[in-house]
């Protein structure tokens, strides 16, 4: 962190600060995750959680009878 010289009548603040706290408010985070699991879908045959958007695990869900995919 690179200090400067105060001057007279400068306020003194940590400049290293990016954004102020308030108490009693959470952040506004709760949007992009909401937005993230509205790609999945439990599969009904094994339930495990699937994403729409990989067109692999689709077609692995697709099959009668088929395993859970492996967990890497």
């Amino acid at each position: 962190m690179v200090k400067k010289m105060l001057t007279k009548g400068e306020p003194v603040f940590d400049a290293t600060m990016s954004q102020p706290r308030f108490l009693g408010q959470r952040p506004a985070r709760t949007a992009p995750l909401r937005n993230e699991l509205a790609h999945f879908e439990l599969c009904p045959m094994c339930g495990q959680a699937v994403d729409r958007r990989d067109i692999h695990a689709v077609m692995h869900h697709l099959p009668v009878g088929h395993q859970p995919m492996p967990r890497h």
